[in-house]
């Protein structure tokens, strides 16, 4: 069964998450729209620094994961020159590999995001290790038109799903656990991995776990 068929099936039975606050709870101040999801490789970077013994070794491919996305606050809270201080990002990938018992590898992280901007494009980056890649497919390099099949993208802000996106269906199609086998931690984010110093304030800023 491909992803496309098996996320088409999941959507029938799982509903599509809302903005909207539960009942009896206040819903956040704050709107967001995922603009763009971004999938590429990266490969680890090699930086030259002095007073050190070199070591010889052969750069391998990160899956990269760029989300722009921009938010909107109330007059109230700052409006377009307002910042919200903290929401998280989740983000899934359905990689094309089944495990022992049949089910479809989808990987899992989150981004807690920090002193997110108003009225300007923003930028989430992500990224999944060239090793855990090689513990799935048994490949040192990976390649995202052939080895990823599929993402999924929330924003959370006070608990409460504010915006998203997904492909190659519309909708939480990672909601359906049963179905899937679902790695959690094994998206990280920038300042874990060697492109920590890279690109200044191109990304929004995250906290530490």
């Amino acid at each position: 069964m491909k992803f496309i068929a098996l996320a088409a099936a999941i959507l029938i039975t799982v509903p599509v998450a809302r903005a909207q606050a539960p009942a009896g709870e206040p819903a956040p101040e704050v709107k967001a729209k995922v603009k763009s999801v971004k999938m590429t490789e990266q490969q680890t970077p090699m930086f030259n620094v002095g007073n050190i013994r070199d070591k010889r070794w052969r750069p391998k491919n990160w899956i990269e994961v760029d989300v722009e996305f921009e938010i909107d606050l109330p007059q109230k809270a700052g409006g377009s020159k307002g910042t919200y201080p903290a929401m998280t990002m989740n983000i899934f990938l359905a990689l094309n590999h089944k495990d022992t018992e049949g089910k479809r590898t989808v990987l899992e992280g989150s981004l807690n995001l920090v002193n997110v901007p108003a009225g300007e494009e923003c930028h989430a980056l992500a990224y999944v290790s060239p090793a855990t890649m090689k513990l799935i497919f048994l490949k040192d390099n990976v390649l995202v038109s052939t080895d990823v099949q599929g993402y999924g993208v929330e924003l959370m802000a006070d608990g409460q799903r504010i915006a998203g996106d997904s492909k190659p269906v519309s909708g939480p199609w990672w909601e359906s656990a049963d179905q899937l086998a679902i790695q959690q931690g094994a998206i990280l984010h920038k300042s874990q991995t060697p492109f920590a110093t890279l690109w200044g304030d191109y990304d929004v800023p995250v906290r530490p776990k």
